[in-house]
């Protein structure tokens, strides 16, 4: 995208954003419908999910199908919302079975929007939480499930809302959004009306991540909910010690992302689903064990590798593109290291990842 295209788009956001707030009417974001949503949700699926998709050539990938394919087994409802305006016939084709509405808008406010257009198009369609048991949000951000999905799902019990995974970011305890639920009940229900209700969409993706990312899990405490995730930090943290040699253990002191940082151990130790797409297609931060992906997938999972593959080639992403970290990274990298090993224990860490690194460091040197 050159400067003056990134410019018109953010304006062009900007607009948008601005018209929602004067006129609040979403359904004029909409830009195909490939499958209208009935008056009446289709018997026996008392779980809702509202699918947010994205995808630079307009193409729902075969990933993202097997995704679907394993919510629908939950007995879901599907509403599926793309931020990519225009969809290939041939690609929808294979979803039209799983999934009860199929929409396109243009991006705005990233999977939030995409998810509070299927509200509202669920809404004006006179759908309600009353007909559903339990609502969820996903996106195709992920590669999964890895393991069956019924192992997370059969772990949601005894809360109100749920999550993948707890992240602890910013000294912030939220439930990542990639993947949440709610059982619904008086307490859910009313939380989940009035937080739609007062969505507006955001262009900045910092702001946005903020309030919603990282604000609904908050907002979900403020209103009296319970939270529970699959994978607590609580849960993480106890699994480092198994991967002394870990890559990134001199971090693990830190408030990290783990599904980036230390996605290989949520895998192998904790059973953990999903694999962010973002690890193989760019690398990003640089992951030596990256390289051997294929290996570790069909060692820990039988997930099909060839969805991950063919993904990669069809973006132009994977292996050939990756851009190893540059002498300055990895100088910045090696003082960030050193400053925190020197404060974990002001942290509450242990520097014995650290002391681990520090050695094999010096035997590679």
């Amino acid at each position: 995208m050159t400067p003056g295209s990134a410019l018109r788009a953010a304006i062009e956001q900007r607009s948008a954003a601005m018209r929602y707030r004067f006129r609040r009417d979403a359904l004029g974001f909409i830009c195909e419908t490939h499958q209208e949503l009935p008056v009446q949700p289709p018997g026996g699926g008392r779980t809702l999910v509202l699918f947010a998709h994205f995808d630079p050539e307009g193409v729902v990938d075969p990933y993202v199908v097997y995704y679907l394919r394993a919510l629908r087994g939950l007995g879901a409802t599907i509403v599926f919302v793309s931020g990519s305006p225009t969809l290939a016939p041939e690609s929808v084709a294979p979803i039209r079975e799983l999934c009860a509405g199929v929409y396109t808008r243009r991006t705005l406010s990233l999977d939030f929007g995409s998810w509070h257009l299927a509200w509202c198009v669920l809404r004006e369609r006179g759908w309600s939480l009353d007909q559903f048991d339990r609502f969820v949000l996903a996106n195709d951000s992920v590669y999964g499930p890895l393991f069956p999905i019924e192992e997370m799902w059969g772990s949601f019990r005894g809360a109100d809302m749920y999550g993948a995974i707890e992240s602890t970011e910013q000294l912030t305890s939220h439930l990542q959004s990639f993947f949440l639920a709610w059982d619904l009940n008086a307490r859910s229900r009313a939380f989940l009306e009035d937080f739609w209700k007062g969505f507006q969409y955001i262009v900045s993706k910092r702001i946005l991540i903020w309030r919603y990312e990282m604000g609904l899990s908050r907002r979900a405490r403020r209103a009296g909910l319970s939270l529970k995730p699959y994978v607590s930090a609580a849960a993480v943290k106890a699994t480092y010690a198994r991967s002394p040699e870990h890559q990134w253990a001199r971090r693990f002191s830190m408030s990290l992302n783990n599904t980036i940082y230390f996605w290989d151990g949520l895998i192998e130790h904790l059973r953990f689903p999903f694999l962010k797409t973002v690890l193989p297609r760019y690398n990003t931060p640089w992951h030596h064990s990256m390289a051997d992906l294929r290996g570790f997938i069909e060692q820990h999972t039988d997930y099909p590798y060839e969805f991950i593959r063919a993904n990669l080639d069809r973006l132009g992403c994977g292996e050939p593109v990756w851009v190893r970290p540059g002498r300055r990274t990895v100088l910045t990298n090696k003082v960030v290291d050193v400053l925190v090993d020197r404060t974990a224990p002001l942290r509450g860490g242990s520097p014995h990842g650290a002391r681990v690194a520090n050695r094999r460091a010096r035997e590679n040197s």
